[in-house]
């Protein structure tokens, strides 16, 4: 992924936190005939291996998951906040001459999967439910499939790790545009996308005043 060394992430946290708040990921694999990409809610585990491991499933019948089971080298792609800069929100004093532009948040974790046997399927569909109906009122519960439930949809489904064996994260939240410029859209995003207005923030913090 091409990205300026300004853009870089800060730390290892910086990319944990894209992960954990939007984990459904792009997953692409080249095989045989070419790329082949599906789209699956991966969880990340930062303190399994050097650069964490991602953990996630999909459907035995879709011909992604016989790749998968191979451990042909595959990318995931995550998307944090992103959105349209406009050029209308910078000062138009003294000048207003910068071009709009896009600001986004991305981290590609790149690796080869190793699939996981019935008993640790299991385990990751279940922490998978707990993260994402944690805090819900009247959550959802896997014992609410029902006796047997889960033992009839297991043998449907691939579990994988995915241990990163590299991490490029770019976060392009205007650290090469004006000051006064990247001031001025994170005041406009403030009322709109006030996630991207505080990465923006974030990423922008402790600049001089140009």
């Amino acid at each position: 992924m091409y990205t300026k060394p300004e853009f870089a992430a800060r730390s290892p946290a910086d990319i944990a936190q894209v992960i954990a708040d939007a984990p459904f990921a792009t997953l692409v694999t080249h095989g045989p005939d070419g790329l082949v990409a599906t789209h699956l809610v991966m969880l990340f585990e930062p303190e399994r291996g050097p650069n964490g491991t991602l953990v996630s499933h999909l459907a035995c019948s879709n011909p992604h998951a016989a790749l998968i089971a191979e451990g042909r080298e595959t990318l995931a792609i995550f998307s944090g906040p992103h959105g349209y800069i406009s050029s209308s929100w910078y000062p138009a004093a003294p000048v207003r001459d910068s071009a709009p532009t896009w600001n986004y948040a991305a981290v590609h974790c790149r690796g080869r999967p190793r699939p996981l046997d019935t008993q640790g399927t299991a385990r990751h569909l279940l922490t998978l439910v707990e993260r994402l109906e944690q805090g819900r009122p009247e959550r959802w519960r896997m014992r609410e499939l029902g006796p047997g439930g889960m033992e009839r949809r297991l043998p449907h489904i691939l579990g994988f790790d995915l241990p990163v064996e590299r991490v490029d994260a770019k976060f392009k939240m205007g650290q090469d545009e004006r000051l006064r410029d990247t001031t001025g859209a994170i005041t406009a995003l403030e009322t709109t996308d006030p996630s991207l207005a505080a990465l923006m923030a974030r990423h922008n913090a402790g600049r001089e005043t140009d």
